[in-house]
């Protein structure tokens, strides 16, 4: 007489398949984290990438900390075009760095050249130098303390400090009894890869 084991004993077949059904599931459950984590690890490497072929090093670019008269310090950021290195997309062999008015949340804007430049300290062009602080008239460069000292310049990065005095013009006309204003930078510029 054959007896059927599934009949007899309906407890343990029911918890063998059921063991085996948890653990197909827990197989799928893996399945699908493992296929997250790693759709998130692709996506996360791609965006790393674009984060990387959107930085200085790649694009051009940087930026200036500066202050005026020793004031709260400014961060700017600097666009591939806000700084002209010699030789580089132009036939001049000045470098010229400049602020943008529309791009400063202070509206100051700022121009600044260096003929021939080399390591170490530099004077400006004074036709080329100049300021507007806070969307005040454009106030001329003072005096006769102003330089800017290269410590790096190659051709993938150039790096910079600015010691620069100009006219206070800031009460809506430059007054030339008042002292000069002092502004301070520190300028960082990465050379875009297709300009190298």
């Amino acid at each position: 007489m054959r007896f059927n084991f599934c009949t007899l004993f309906p407890h343990r077949f029911s918890a063998k398949h059921s063991a085996i059904a948890t653990k197909s599931n827990n197989r799928s459950v893996f399945a699908k984290i493992g296929a997250c984590a790693f759709s998130a690890f692709i996506a996360a490497s791609i965006t790393a990438c674009s984060g990387i072929n959107d930085s200085w090093e790649v694009k051009g670019g940087g930026f200036i900390k500066y202050s005026i008269n020793d004031g709260e310090e400014i961060t700017q950021e600097l666009d591939r075009d806000d700084v002209e290195i010699p030789y580089i997309r132009n036939q001049h062999h000045y470098i010229k760095i400049t602020i943008p008015m529309d791009r400063s949340e202070r509206k100051d804007q700022l121009s600044v050249a260096v003929y021939s430049p080399k390591l170490g300290k530099n004077s400006i062009v004074p036709s080329l130098t100049w300021i507007q602080v806070e969307g005040t008239p454009k106030a001329l460069i003072k005096g006769e303390d102003n330089y800017i000292t290269f410590d790096q310049k190659d051709d993938t990065k150039w790096s910079a400090t600015l010691n620069l005095h100009f006219e206070d013009c800031r009460q809506g006309a430059c007054i030339d009894s008042l002292p000069p204003i002092l502004f301070k930078g520190r300028m960082h510029y990465w050379i875009a890869e297709d300009d190298r």
